[in-house]
């Protein structure tokens, strides 16, 4: 499975760094949610450096018929910060993108949602 995600991944314009933890998280999502992003078209996947009065061109999937189509957005000033806190943040988006930037359930807050997931994926909120 390894392989095939390296492989998904050469097709997204990120940084190498940033590529890798990518995969690293990938390859621990349960199976069900790793094919639900690499068997979508419209997933999207970039990272971006924050510059002021820059600006980014995020690329998205052209709408389908009866599905919207999910990016994830990453700064590049995250390869300065502690591995722990770069997957977390990494699997925190995927897990948006997963449930479609919204909660489990009606009325789960979108990020509460989001941070369980990425905990139950092995990637929770690092302790300050």
């Amino acid at each position: 499975m390894s392989e095939r995600v390296h492989r998904w991944l050469e097709g997204f314009p990120l940084d190498e760094v940033l590529r890798g933890h990518v995969a690293t998280v990938m390859v621990r999502l349960p199976a069900h949610v790793m094919e639900d992003f690499l068997a979508d078209p419209g997933f999207a996947l970039c990272d971006y450096e924050p510059a002021a009065g820059a600006m980014t061109v995020v690329p998205v999937a052209p709408p389908r018929r009866n599905a919207a189509a999910r990016s994830v957005v990453l700064k590049r000033t995250l390869r300065r910060r502690p591995e722990s806190f770069v997957r977390y943040v990494i699997a925190h988006e995927l897990a948006h993108a997963h449930l479609r930037n919204a909660g489990r359930w009606p009325g789960d807050d979108p990020e509460h949602a989001a941070d369980a997931l990425a905990a139950e994926w092995g990637y929770p909120r690092p302790q300050w």
